[in-house]
């Protein structure tokens, strides 16, 4: 017999991977929205770049990352956006660790 604490438990948890799920979207939306204001010249570059982040193995973060630097450097106030945003932040924290 499930107890209320233990259905209580199990929807809390439900509820929280929801809010994870839905943080997860936003950030993925916030880090497209960003691409879509690169110059064209270098936009498809940026968005392979930041998909790798997303969706990419842990072997592709480090050079996706350096990619991305590479390409906005001529373009610093596109680099601090980027740097800004939680997936690019996610991705400087997991080299760190």
């Amino acid at each position: 017999m499930t107890t209320f604490f233990q259905a209580w438990r199990r929807r809390q948890a439900s509820r929280q991977a929801s809010r994870q799920a839905a943080e997860w979207d936003e950030e993925r939306a916030a880090a497209r929205l960003a691409v879509a204001d690169v110059p064209e010249e270098i936009r498809d570059d940026v968005s392979h770049a930041i998909e790798a982040l997303i969706d990419g193995p842990d072997e592709q973060v480090e050079p996706s990352l350096n990619e991305l630097w590479r390409l906005l450097d001529p373009h610093p106030e596109l680099r601090q956006r980027f740097a800004r945003l939680r997936i690019v932040d996610d991705a400087v924290e997991f080299l760190k660790s």
